[in-house]
């Protein structure tokens, strides 16, 4: 099996999904660029996609559509020797494409020449019905990060020490909201929410790589004069990443267009509950112990969800802990594998 685009260490997902896959017997070879494979296909069997936006998207149209209609000549090209297309459906639209028309185009010609089709929950398979897929479906539950990301506290004594150097005392709710400053993140809602609700005890962190310059300096504009706000922009490494998200109380996910959240899957692997919309692939989560449904990104609405956080006991942490840990790497290759290449001995 090909499995592209093959990312880079900043997302594990690729990586450890190949590794159970390995384990079950399946050769899987990494295709970085998918043109250098066309010519030598070396028995492969399924291309598995992931993200594939990476190299249609372009700032002009004109380059967009030539992207695209590459991409598909490759695809097409792979097809004709017998490969067959699979895809792992993380987004079902890509996040802040600047030509959302064509990127609709995009998906719906994928889709077309997809026989099988993952999703990371039940209904996904509705939406990409929706957009002319008749292939097979499979439902493959987003796996922890127990093995990229490790616990950083040794105890809750340890825990609250780092959140005391923060700035976070005891009554505190810490809210973190954690990965690259993007639009669709709807980082600006969110401070503007928290603005009028000028909430007491409460504390939120910002960290992570700058994707949108000016973005980010409108976040700096709104939040200035907000003590109980901290931006940290900047690459943020592992270690790190554990810290903030384990230390934090949630982690607020408040996308406006998102499908599978992996930051959520991440925070909920650290024993931290989640604030986000109950739809796509949090709805699962409504009505947990874990999960604060965000019905809207404003005062009224958030100030509900962080109630609702504070009034969380300590058992809450293990239950979301054991929530990630129920889907495994191993679980992913096994339906994987059995879809694709039948039953395993």
């Amino acid at each position: 099996m090909l499995s592209w685009p093959w990312p880079d260490e900043a997302n594990p997902y690729v990586l450890r999904l190949g590794e159970s896959l390995a384990a079950r017997g399946v050769s899987v070879r990494p295709a970085r660029y998918l043109a250098a494979h066309v010519p030598r296909v070396r028995g492969a069997r399924w291309l598995h996609v992931h993200w594939p936006e990476w190299m249609t998207r372009a700032p002009s149209r004109t380059a967009y559509r030539a992207r695209l209609a590459w991409q598909m000549t490759l695809l097409d090209a792979l097809r004709l020797q017998g490969v067959s297309l699979a895809w792992t459906a993380h987004n079902l639209h890509a996040h802040d494409d600047p030509h959302a028309d064509l990127e609709d185009l995009a998906r719906r010609a994928l889709l077309r020449r997809c026989a099988v089709v993952f999703g990371h929950f039940p209904s996904a398979e509705s939406d990409l019905r929706s957009l002319g897929f008749s292939g097979r479906f499979a439902c493959t539950p987003h796996p922890h990060y127990d093995r990229d990301f490790a616990r950083p506290f040794a105890d809750d004594v340890a825990r609250e020490a780092w959140r005391a150097a923060q700035g976070v005392s005891p009554d505190d709710v810490l809210l973190v909201s954690a990965g690259a400053i993007e639009p669709y993140k709807n980082l600006l809602a969110v401070a503007d929410a928290l603005k009028a609700l000028a909430p007491s005890r409460v504390r939120w962190i910002v960290a992570g790589r700058i994707g949108d310059h000016g973005l980010f300096a409108e976040l700096a504009r709104r939040v200035e004069g907000l003590d109980f706000v901290s931006l940290r922009p900047g690459f943020v490494a592992r270690d790190e990443m554990a810290r903030l998200v384990a230390g934090a109380d949630a982690s607020l996910v408040a996308y406006r267009a998102f499908y599978t959240s992996g930051s959520a899957v991440l925070s909920l692997t650290l024993e931290t509950p989640v604030i986000g919309p109950p739809q796509h692939h949090l709805a699962g989560w409504n009505g947990a112990p874990f999960f604060a449904p965000l019905t809207a990104v404003n005062a009224d609405a958030l100030g509900r969800a962080i109630e609702r956080v504070r009034a969380m006991g300590p058992s809450v942490r293990r239950a979301a802990r054991d929530e990630a840990l129920s889907n495994s790497w191993d679980d992913a290759a096994r339906v994987i594998d059995t879809t694709l290449f039948g039953e395993s001995p």
